[in-house]
């Protein structure tokens, strides 16, 4: 007989499972939950991991028993509305408690299982904001941005800077992160991102992009060129060289545009015997 906790506790939301799951994807969901909220992965918020892991081991020990689960769902049908509001309560405290083991695992760089968590969190439609207060969600987006940076995921690390940066740049908001964002942005937009760009559009509006910071005379000017070999490959000459006076009048001895000015025109061919750095 199921009891009245039963009763009042939808097992299958404890589990993140839907109704007809399959007892596969139960006991892969169970063996998922029961690591992240196991108290020796949740130092510092052991009672509470415990509390939530008495809930999912429950939850398994009926819907892992094809009879346990066959009476549940016969309960389940009948329930009375009454118990509704706990149910959310309850399912309040898991998400709760899904968003900290996700901002945990970041913080401890165990990459693998971000990672993993932030397939399914998508997957899912999973509103990390609604859980988090404001500087554990802003933690989250930056240690998140970090780890797909490192696997080379830059799109989509270049998405989340983007969210903290506007975030962080209107007022009166504290700046956490600031300037570090601005700073691997400015890489990413000016160096990596370009050798990824699906067409030259991309590759022009990641370097239209940089000249939205506030950068020095040789970097603009080094944007502005690199705008400029883009229109040249484009066959788009007169944009080009457009592009390249502006790099000049910035750094008149900007390096490597020897090759660019002869191909439009402003120079004379480069001496044969010129280094790389020269053309």
């Amino acid at each position: 007989m199921q009891t009245e906790e039963a009763q009042q506790t939808n097992y299958y939301e404890i589990l993140d499972v839907e109704r007809n799951a399959s007892k596969d994807e139960i006991k892969r969901a169970f063996r998922t939950l029961a690591k992240r909220y196991h108290p020796d992965n949740n130092p510092g918020r052991v009672k509470e991991s415990e509390r939530v892991l008495k809930r999912v081991m429950a939850a398994y020990r009926v819907l892992g028993n094809k009879r346990e689960r066959a009476r549940y769902d016969v309960l389940l049908h009948n329930r009375p509305e009454r118990y509704s509001e706990r149910d959310e309560k309850n399912k309040q405290r898991t998400d709760q408690m899904r968003a900290r083991a996700f901002l945990e695992a970041l913080l401890d760089s165990n990459q693998q299982e971000a990672l993993e968590m932030y397939e399914r969190i998508g997957e899912e439609g999973f509103d990390l904001e609604e859980h988090l207060n404001e500087r554990d969600y802003l933690d989250c987006l930056f240690l998140l941005a970090e780890q797909l940076e490192e696997v080379g995921r830059d799109k989509e690390a270049v998405d989340l800077y983007e969210e903290l940066y506007k975030r962080e740049k209107e007022p009166p908001r504290r700046r956490y992160f600031f300037d570090e964002i601005e700073l691997r942005l400015q890489k990413l937009y000016s160096r990596k991102l370009p050798l990824k760009a699906q067409n030259t559009e991309e590759e022009i509006a990641c370097y239209e992009r940089m000249l939205d910071f506030d950068i020095d005379r040789n970097e603009e000017a080094f944007i502005w060129k690199k705008i400029a070999e883009v229109h040249l490959r484009r066959d788009e000459k007169e944009k080009a060289k457009q592009m390249l006076s502006k790099a000049l009048e910035l750094q008149p001895a900007l390096k490597g545009t020897a090759i660019i000015r002869y191909e439009l025109g402003m120079e004379p061919p480069p001496r044969e015997s010129a280094t790389p750095e020269e053309a």
